[in-house]
């Protein structure tokens, strides 16, 4: 018989949590059992060791051994093998929390056709109940929860496993296909029913290790990154189109993706490895991209006001550069620019 969960790790470098990682999993008491599949993904280190050792000691975990080709890779091959009726991703240096998956299942159980989600800690010792606040939300709240940090990742979920089976993760993107790969959970959520809804746990069920990523943009440069994003972003705002998202979280939606492709911009000027030339050529080519322009005349028709909105509207470079890197060092020009342009539109324009 099938278990009722089976958490699938992709490990990769793991030697210093994986332990933490897989006995979190293991000692998950679970109604109809669990199971876990271990995908080492060419690691160089003793991780894929430690994962057969794993296997060897329960037989509820499965190993794969492949080449590395990334986490995207491995989850697909994770997915491959598992067969539960639910699943949950877990990178290997993140962990579950005692309690985690019943609470979880639990929830589902009380709320069949929902899309269960729950909230994280980045505290290793945080001691918050798993048991806690139960929030039920139309799938109209998309773009809310989006904002709200619990869309955009693969691993604060359970997911039914024939509908995972069809889905795979874009190995062509260097970021952003956890975001992709949940809007494809969703779009089939939406083709199977037009009544589900979102069950939001408000206990930390998966402590996350914020530490050791590397992956956000303040740590890691991606060279493609204002060419990637955009593709998201279409995706999201389609998805949100779809469940009929309200305006006021498309106001704040649109702002928070002009952020980022404006910042994404700054970071050209002020990372990227070409020579100035090139860097400013590359920045305004970011500022120029027709997803963009289209979205600030979204915002235009929608009288939603952001700071980034003059100086991305115009390609001013250097006033662009100028507020990014005062916000992104706390200096007060950032704010003093930002209430300059909103009298420039003399306050005909809505902001947060």
């Amino acid at each position: 018989m099938k278990p009722a969960v089976c958490v699938i790790v992709p490990v990769y470098k793991a030697v210093h949590t994986l332990d933490r990682c897989v006995e979190s999993i293991l000692t998950q008491e679970v109604p109809g059992g669990i199971s876990c599949i271990l995908v080492d993904d060419g690691s160089p280190d003793e991780s894929g060791a430690m994962c057969d050792a794993w296997a060897a000691k329960d037989s509820r975990v499965r190993v794969i051994h492949q080449e590395d080709g990334g986490v995207s890779s491995a989850r697909n091959a994770g997915l491959e093998l598992a067969d539960a009726e639910y699943i949950v991703f877990l990178d290997s240096d993140d962990a579950l929390r005692e309690g985690a998956l019943e609470a979880a299942l639990t929830a589902q159980q009380e709320h069949p056709g929902s899309f269960v989600i729950w909230h994280y800690t980045t505290d290793l010792l945080d001691d918050a109940p798993t048991q806690g606040e139960v929030a039920l939300r139309p799938a109209s709240a998309l773009a809310r929860l989006y904002l709200d940090c619990l869309i955009a990742m693969p691993w604060n979920k359970l997911y039914r496993g024939d509908l995972l089976r069809q889905l795979r993760f874009d190995k062509s993107y260097t970021l952003g296909e956890d975001l992709q790969f949940v809007l494809d959970y969703i779009a089939c959520l939406n083709k199977e029913r037009t009544n589900w809804n979102f069950t939001v746990l408000g206990a930390p069920l998966t402590w996350y290790n914020c530490d050791t990523t590397g992956t956000s943009l303040s740590t890691r440069y991606h060279d493609d990154y204002c060419d990637i994003w955009p593709r998201h972003f279409a995706k999201l705002n389609a998805a949100c189109d779809a469940v009929n998202a309200p305006e006021e979280d498309l106001l704040p939606l649109h702002r928070a993706e002009l952020t980022v492709l404006a910042e994404g911009a700054a970071d050209i000027l002020r990372r990227d490895p070409s020579p100035a030339g090139l860097r400013r050529d590359k920045a305004v080519k970011a500022l120029s991209g027709t997803w963009l322009r289209e979205l600030l005349k979204t915002m235009r028709r929608e009288k939603n006001y952001s700071a980034y909105y003059l100086p991305v509207w115009w390609r001013n470079l250097h006033l662009l550069y100028s507020m990014a890197e005062a916000k992104r060092l706390n200096k007060p020009l950032y704010g003093k620019v930002d209430w300059l342009g909103y009298y420039l539109f003399l306050g005909r324009r809505r902001r947060e």
